[in-house]
């Protein structure tokens, strides 16, 4: 029986059609056995590109406009998106150590979140 190969660090990486290129630098920079997640806020299906990630990192593309709503501030899809995940498997308990990237930083919606979320995460550890 083969053993085991040890968990990578976790991974959430976000950010806008903007960051593509630095999303794209920090996954083939993750070890290969890496985890995570990362979310790519995009206006429609036309913006999406192929990112290259290891396999234990998944990538989502969150649209701006939808079919059935008008279409949302900049930031706003991506920020319930990452929160939501964040709800998920970080929250309430903390428990493993997850390497976060922010990128987004035109949307004061992104700012606004990402300042909140560092009072969060220095207030439990």
């Amino acid at each position: 029986m083969r053993p085991r190969a040890q968990p990578g660090p976790a991974m959430l990486f976000a950010g806008d059609a903007g960051d593509v290129a630095a999303i794209r630098s920090r996954l083939a920079e993750c070890p290969a056995n890496a985890t995570g997640i990362v979310f790519v806020e995009v206006y429609n299906a036309m913006q999406i590109v192929h990112l290259e990630a290891p396999t234990g990192i998944a990538v989502h593309w969150v649209f701006r406009q939808g079919r059935q709503r008008a279409v949302v501030s900049r930031g706003e899809a991506l920020v319930t998106a990452v929160d939501a995940w964040l709800d998920e498997w970080m929250r309430p308990e903390g428990g493993e150590e997850i390497v976060i990237w922010l990128g987004a930083r035109g949307s004061s919606v992104v700012n606004t979140f990402s300042q909140a979320l560092e009072r969060e995460l220095a207030a439990i550890r």
